[in-house]
């Protein structure tokens, strides 16, 4: 009786610890893109995944309703050797979260990335200039949305915006986007 109470101890100290020491936050400048992201909306889970498999956090960041700021939105998904072509792909699929709007034009496809020198290159297809028709403050934000998701990932520091292979000097005629982009700290939104 006595033994059967000690490894019940052990087993729940080993779990506090556990919780404990993986809620501790990172130093430095990728602990603030983490505390930044552990101020999120909604955790969305992926259909049909299986709870053994390995799983990874990709945050990805949305629009709120009113246009006015960005949120994170953090999905689990299963472990693989593309974290970020996984998150461009999620930026491009619809939320579910009610309180949060599309900001891609339709039919915009991701065609490529790279990382090379703490810079991401992104290369989408034409739909994302010819589909958008989206005001300054839209481009804004789709940009923005595009850097931000891209930036969570510790070896990027800038992005650099591509169509069919090519720089372009801007998206929809409202900001430049001829050279590698930075994170923006001031649109996002810590809470809704």
């Amino acid at each position: 009786m006595i033994g059967s109470f000690k490894i019940m101890f052990l087993i729940v100290l080993l779990v506090l610890v556990n919780l404990l020491t993986g809620c501790q936050p990172n130093s430095g400048e990728q602990g603030e893109k983490q505390q930044t992201s552990q101020e999120i909306v909604k955790t969305l889970p992926v259909a049909g995944q299986d709870n053994a498999a390995k799983t990874q956090r990709i945050v990805v960041y949305r629009a709120t309703k009113d246009a006015r700021y960005l949120v994170p939105e953090v999905h689990e998904v299963p472990q693989n050797d593309h974290p970020v072509k996984t998150a461009l792909e999620l930026l491009l699929t619809d939320s579910h979260n009610p309180d949060t709007i599309f900001l891609l034009p339709p039919g915009t496809k991701l065609r490529g990335v790279s990382v090379k020198n703490g810079v991401a290159y992104v290369d989408f297809n034409e739909k994302l200039i010819k589909g958008s028709n989206e005001g300054s403050t839209g481009e804004m934000l789709m940009v923005a949305a595009i850097v931000n998701t891209l930036t969570e990932f510790s070896e990027i520091d800038k992005v650099q915006i591509m169509v069919e292979g090519k720089k372009v000097d801007t998206l929809a005629g409202h900001m430049d986007v001829s050279e590698p982009l930075s994170r923006s700290e001031k649109i996002i939104k810590k809470s809704l």
